[in-house]
């Protein structure tokens, strides 16, 4: 069916973006938009036809599944310029709650992703009145798509802009299964949105030189060759695809647009609009979740935030620093269960994760109860199991510096200042990004090499093993690509000790405890994995303390898989059916995953302490 859908849309669509007489190819763009819109209406409708009929099985699947593609169609629009519709569309199936506040205010979801767990694995006669009422949502939504496509702002730009980014969406949430977990469509669908984007661009590759033209056309084709062929969904060679035929392709579309003299977006976005691919070096701009202007980062900034950052005049008894439990030597984490408090005797509530990549996601600490660094330093210096100081006695002490004064004058207008060690202090934490391990080199054709249970094991990370729907590559985190506004939190069922079977949950209940909404019950932010070999032990209580114990959680299917009842689990409770071979493969890709190269050195010294004060700054572990 696939095959025969894109055979009409090549016939049709090598019409459908013809340029208008003045060059333009915003308005053809805007009206096959709203054909391949009526298309989706259609192809719905006969879906709700068919249930209402009470068609065979399959040939309900075979209307779903022309639906979800003759959405692809439409997608790199529709995502681009109204992501707020194309949520209730195509967005992940999971129930929100809106605000911070206290109190339950559900945000329903609804769109294929709804609908899809209904007809797969198998159809549940019995559900057929809620599936006819997702429907029918989804065909409201779906008939108001034309008002999120501005005709008249189509330009070449963000035409362009929208491309790249669907590539994106592609590799991150298309041929990872994020998109279509059950039906397992996310090739054949990235094929023909491929396709889609190749003939909008047909009216600019006419304006390019004859070989950049080739080369394009080339990439193009290589790249949809290899997705239609492919297969088996589970067994696909996504590293080779991603470093062979897409990222080719998105550097060749780069390449194209510099060449047209068409400028890149310049909308701000943490995503930076210049580069070619996910994994360029200064893909991310961390300062875009701080919006810039005065608490942007500058070297001045992140030298003194990195000094004051082993400075034990931060906590409250000059003793401890934001070192004590954040050791570069563990990729800023202390190797234990639970991390020491101001009272070295106990305990706080959960261990200190890693501030190696922090600034990239637009939440903090476990429970994502800040969401800018700055008010993460705030936090902890403020609270009595940590550093229990205020702000201004920081101030105080450190203002007894001359050097200190100094370099806060230096770094900031208004100097020395409680917003402005909290700022400095982000700078520094923004600073430890580290996305150049070695299989972001291999994606970008350096000359290094994946051993072959790496190579199997980044694959299965992809696929299989559905870690990268929700650790999103490539920053391995819970920030949502490609729109990256949204980090996302999980209920996986982390047990109170390790068992392998009649498990008892940790009492922890996470998210809850900050926002006191019944959904965040046992939630926690998706952490980076990201130098994990460096981090054990692992989860919020520690309670793995090898990536063998992890990886083992995650094949059985999480918490419910080792016997925790819990409902509320987001984390698919079927068993991953990994091998043995595949379990050592995985954390062999895992361990790859290591780099902290130029952030773990420590200061060689501190800035001295005025003599006339009374203040005692104590040696932590044989080092300030």
């Amino acid at each position: 069916m696939y095959h025969i859908l894109r055979l009409l849309f090549l016939v049709v669509g090598s019409l459908a973006f013809l340029p208008t007489d003045d060059g333009s190819v915003g308005p053809a763009v805007h009206k096959q938009f709203l054909n391949d819109k009526e298309t989706f209406q259609q192809q719905l409708q006969q879906l709700a036809g068919y249930v209402a009929a009470d068609a065979p099985t399959d040939s309900l699947k075979a209307a779903f599944v022309r639906s979800r593609l003759a959405y692809k169609r439409i997608e790199w629009l529709l995502e681009y310029y109204q992501p707020f519709l194309a949520s209730h569309v195509n967005g992940p199936p999971v129930i929100e709650v809106e605000g911070t506040e206290p109190g339950q205010t559900p945000i329903l979801p609804t769109g294929l992703q709804v609908v899809e767990p209904f007809l797969f694995p198998i159809y549940n006669h019995t559900r057929k009145a809620d599936l006819t009422h997702e429907i029918t949502v989804l065909q409201a939504y779906a008939s108001r798509l034309e008002q999120g496509i501005p005709a008249d702002q189509l330009t070449d730009t963000n035409l362009l802009d929208a491309m790249r980014q669907q590539l994106f969406r592609l590799l991150t949430a298309g041929i990872t299964g994020y998109d279509a977990p059950e039906a397992r469509t996310g090739l054949s669908e990235a094929a023909l949105s491929m396709c889609t984007l190749q003939k909008a661009f047909t009216p600019y590759a006419k304006r390019l030189s004859a070989p950049r033209a080739a080369q394009l056309d080339q990439c193009w084709t290589a790249a949809i060759r290899v997705l239609e062929r492919a297969s088996d969904f589970t067994n696909f060679d996504r590293v080779g695809f991603i470093r062979n035929q897409l990222y080719p392709l998105c550097r060749a579309l780069q390449q194209a647009r510099q060449e047209l003299g068409i400028p890149a977006a310049t909308t701000g976005r943490f995503l930076s609009p210049t580069v070619a691919t996910l994994s360029d070096s200064g893909a991310f701009r961390p300062d875009y979740l701080i919006n810039f202007g005065a608490f942007a980062s500058t070297p001045q900034k992140v030298a003194l935030g990195k000094t004051l950052f082993f400075e034990p005049l931060l906590s409250g008894n000059n003793a401890r620093t934001c070192a004590s439990c954040h050791q570069p030597e563990r990729a800023f984490t202390d190797g234990r269960n639970k991390s020491r408090s101001f009272n070295s005797r106990q305990q706080v509530l959960r261990n200190a994760p890693t501030l190696i990549n922090a600034g990239l996601q637009n939440a903090q600490f476990y429970d994502s109860r800040a969401f800018y660094l700055e008010d993460q330093a705030h936090d902890v210096l403020s609270n009595a199991h940590e550093m229990r100081t205020s702000p201004d006695e920081v101030v105080q002490k450190l203002g007894a510096s001359a050097a200190y004064r100094e370099a806060f004058a230096s770094a900031f207008p208004a100097g020395l200042t409680a917003p402005n060690v909290r700022n400095a202090l982000a700078c520094y934490v923004r600073s430890l990004t580290g996305l150049n391990a070695r299989p972001d080199r291999y994606l970008r054709g350096e000359p290094v090499a994946l051993t072959d249970p790496e190579q199997l094991g980044f694959n299965l990370f992809l696929g299989k093993a559905r870690c990268a729907t929700c650790h999103f590559f490539p920053i391995y985190n819970g920030f949502v690509p490609p729109h990256y506004e949204k980090t996302e939190s999980e209920i996986i069922g982390v047990p109170r000790q390790r068992k392998t079977q009649h498990a008892e949950l940790d009492t922890d209940q996470g998210k809850y405890n900050t926002y006191q909404k019944t959904r965040h019950r046992f939630a926690f932010k998706t952490p980076t994995v990201r130098n994990v070999a460096l981090t054990a032990p692992y989860m919020h209580n520690g309670v793995y303390q090898t990536l063998e114990q992890v990886v083992d959680f995650y094949n059985r299917g999480g918490g419910r898989g080792i016997g925790i009842q819990l409902d509320e689990q987001t984390l698919p409770e079927a068993a991953l059916n990994l091998t043995k071979g595949e379990q050592k493969a995985l954390v062999a890709f895992l361990a790859a995953l290591t780099d902290t190269t130029g952030m773990t050195q420590r200061p060689n010294h501190l800035p001295a302490i005025d003599s006339n004060t009374s203040l005692n700054r104590r040696k932590v572990g044989g080092r300030y």
